[in-house]
C-alpha cells in the first residue's frame, strides 16, 4: 500500500493505473492505495512536487518521550526574581 498526499491548497484529481477510475485528493488530503494503481501521471506529479508518494507499511514516527516522568516543576534559577514582571506600554 502506497499512501499519497496533495502538497497544495486546491483540489487535485488524478487517473488511477488499469482501472480506469480516478482519484479526488482535496487540499493537503491522504489516501491509501494500491502499488499497481500507481499511473505515469501520478508519478510525474510526484516528482514535479504536487504530491507525495510514501510507503503505507511504515509506522509513522512518533516523539521520543522521557523514559522518567517528571513529578515536580523544575526549579527556578537562584536570583532570577521569581515571576517575571509585564512591561508597562504607553497607550497612544
Amino acid at each position: 500500500m502506497i499512501e499519497i498526499k496533495n502538497l497544495l491548497f486546491q483540489p487535485l484529481t488524478l487517473h488511477l493505473a488499469g482501472s480506469g477510475r480516478g482519484l479526488h485528493l482535496n487540499p493537503r488530503e491522504r489516501r491509501t492505495i494500491g502499488e499497481g494503481e500507481i499511473s505515469a501521471e501520478i508519478e510525474a506529479a510526484s516528482r514535479r512536487g504536487l504530491v507525495s508518494l510514501t510507503g503505507g507499511s511504515t509506522p509513522p514516527e512518533t516523539v521520543p518521550h522521557p523514559k522518567e516522568p517528571l513529578d515536580e516543576p523544575p526549579k527556578p534559577e537562584p536570583g532570577g526574581g521569581g515571576t517575571p514582571k509585564s512591561k508597562r506600554r504607553k497607550r497612544r
